[in-house]
Formats: C-alpha cells, sequence, structure tokens
C-alpha cells in the first residue's frame, strides 16, 4: 500500500514530484480496490478513512469522488462509501469491452516490435502459475495486477492505459470475490488460461499483432468462462 508522508504540507502546490495529500490517498486507496482488498458491497466510513491516514476529511473527500467518479465507488447514507456490485449484466458489458481494448492493446504491443520487454510477461505468469497452485488469492490478485499492467503499458498508449485502468477499478472487487469464493479452483482450466498467455506473449515478442489481439479476446473470453461458472451464472 502507497504510504502518506507525515511531514507533507497539502497546501503545497500540486506539481508530479509533489502530488497533493489527495493524490497520495487516492492512489492508496486505487491500490486496494485493485488487489482485490476492497469486496463488492464492503463499505468504509469517510471518517474512519480520515483516521487512517491521519488527515482531515477534505482529501479523503477529493480521492474518494475521483473514485465515485470512475464508478469505483458509491456514495451512501451517513459520510460512507461502497464498492459497487457487478451485476450479470454490467459484467458482460465490461467483457465485451475488455476485449476490444486490451486486444487493441496487445496488438499494439505487437506492433512496436520490442521482444525484451515482451519476454518480462513471462515472469509474471510464472508468479500467476506460483499463486494458483498454491490458492493464494492476494498473491494471484497482484500476479494479476502486474501482468495486466505490464501488458498494458507495451502498448505504449497512455490514453488507451488511462481507459483500461478506469474500466479495471469497476471489474476487480468482482474477480477477487469470485475466485475467493469456497469452491475448488479448476486445475485444469488454470492450465489452460496460463499456456493461452504464454502463447500470447510469443505472439507480442514476434511482432505478430493479428495474433496477439485474438489471443488476448480469447483469453479473456475464458477466463469470463470460469469466473461466470464459479457463480453460478
Amino acid at each position: 500500500m502507497a504510504t502518506i508522508d507525515p511531514d507533507f504540507d497539502e497546501t503545497d502546490l500540486q506539481s508530479s514530484n509533489n502530488p497533493t495529500l489527495a493524490q497520495q490517498i487516492y492512489a492508496s486507496l486505487e491500490e486496494d480496490i485493485l488487489l482485490g482488498k476492497w469486496l463488492p458491497g464492503s463499505q468504509r466510513s469517510l471518517r474512519k478513512l480520515a483516521s487512517q491516514f491521519d488527515t482531515s476529511m477534505q482529501p479523503v473527500r477529493e480521492a474518494v469522488g475521483k473514485l465515485v467518479g470512475a464508478s469505483a465507488l458509491e456514495i451512501e447514507p451517513g459520510r460512507s462509501v461502497r464498492v459497487r456490485r457487478l451485476e450479470r449484466g454490467e459484467a458482460d458489458e465490461v467483457w465485451a469491452m475488455r476485449m476490444l481494448l486490451e486486444g487493441e492493446s496487445a496488438a499494439r504491443f505487437a506492433q512496436r516490435n520490442v521482444p525484451e520487454q515482451a519476454r518480462q510477461l513471462y515472469r509474471f505468469t510464472d508468479q500467476l502459475r506460483e499463486a494458483y497452485d498454491e490458492r493464494d488469492v492476494l498473491a494471484s490478485m497482484r500476479s494479476i495486477l502486474d501482468w495486466n499492467l505490464a501488458l498494458t503499458n507495451g502498448a505504449d498508449s497512455p490514453l488507451l492505459a488511462e481507459t483500461i485502468l478506469q474500466l479495471r477499478l469497476r471489474y476487480v472487487p468482482f474477480i477477487a470475490q469470485t475466485l475467493a469464493l469456497d469452491i475448488p479452483f479448476d486445475h485444469d482450466f488454470m492450465q489452460f488460461t496460463l499456456h493461452i498467455q504464454d502463447e500470447l506473449v510469443y505472439a507480442i515478442e514476434t511482432g505478430d499483432s493479428a495474433s496477439a489481439r485474438h489471443l488476448r479476446a480469447s483469453d479473456l473470453r475464458s477466463f469470463q468462462r470460469y469466473l461466470y461458472s464459479r457463480r453460478g451464472w
């Protein structure tokens, strides 16, 4: 989790090297959501968040407001916020958008022809394999986040990366909650999806943008079906 500088003066001007207190709080809350530490339906009061970060309510309101604007959180009565639940219809739409955006991202990564950068993804796939084998949900979420960020950043498109991140804030709590269900993991599925990811990395490494686009969509589609089956959808 990101830490808050106790000596930071929130009256300082905003800059890339001197983020405001609200930005620091936002980064910390965003990371918690992206790691699946906040599950759908979980609530936090603004007062408790202010106490957690040892600050006044104003920077907390500012940080939380951005997450509400990104549809990651929703306002509750009594000065509290709640992680939004992802219902079936919205989940279907989210995955359709993921296939379009992340397929494009994978294709652009391949088009850049940077095999050394592409090969770094194998390390995250190995971490995913280990986390799945150990049934460690938090480690799995960390590895999924690292893998997805590396894949997205490889496209070298800040606008595309920002759009994908905003969407990710909506669905990651759903993934964490689904993986945490008291249902045995499907070992065969895990091996299958990790194999697709290895093939995807190879396509990016060799500059095959068409295959990269197709394999990313296939990877997402298979993961969607697996999550839905765990939820009985």
